[in-house]
């Protein structure tokens, strides 16, 4: 069974408590001065989904179970 509908739902989840979260952070700053704009956190945000979309070379690929491979190299090559 795929795990794609669980990823998605927690992505989901992950990407509404960081909104939340930001929400929170850009009301309740104590430096007044300078303060801070959802536009400040969009890298933080896009890292966040990555993650919790699980987009890193290894997930993209299907597990065993799912007939991916067994084993997969992550050993550069050498040098030539």
């Amino acid at each position: 069974m795929s795990k794609a509908p669980e990823k998605v739902a927690f992505a989901m989840e992950v990407n509404s408590k960081l909104n939340e979260l930001i929400e929170w952070i850009i009301e309740n700053t104590p430096n007044k001065k300078h303060t801070l704009h959802k536009d400040d956190f969009v890298e933080v945000q896009e890292e966040f989904r990555k993650i919790a979309c699980g987009l890193d070379a290894q997930t993209l690929e299907p597990e065993p179970s799912e007939g991916g491979a067994q084993y997969v190299s992550v050993t550069p090559a050498p040098w030539p």
